[in-house]
């Protein structure tokens, strides 16, 4: 089997790669993202609320309508998550008394 790597320097900056489809979907089913670098400490708060390089590296930009509770469930870390639960369980509590 071969394959070929054609890179190119143009102003898309692109790499096209040169592989069958079947090829292509094989090695998606075999990536294993790699381990964090960290697990605690500031660079994993870091890891976990800054966006990517691509999407600029913020931490508090939202586009459009994506601006939504739903949006921010998944980003929170367990301690925050916890925390937020708590929150509103404490104000469903106050609101029925």
């Amino acid at each position: 089997m071969s394959c070929s790597l054609s890179l190119s320097r143009s102003d898309t900056r692109t790499i096209d790669l040169l592989i069958s489809e079947e090829e292509f979907e094989a090695r998606r089913k075999k990536f294993v993202p790699p381990p964090l670098r960290a697990t605690k400490g500031t660079l994993f708060k870091y890891i976990q609320h800054v966006s990517t390089a691509s999407e600029g590296c913020v931490t508090d930009e939202l586009r459009g309508n994506e601006a939504s509770d739903d949006m921010w469930k998944g980003k929170m870390t367990p301690a925050v998550a916890t925390m937020q639960a708590k929150i509103e369980e404490l104000e469903a509590k106050l609101a029925a008394k």
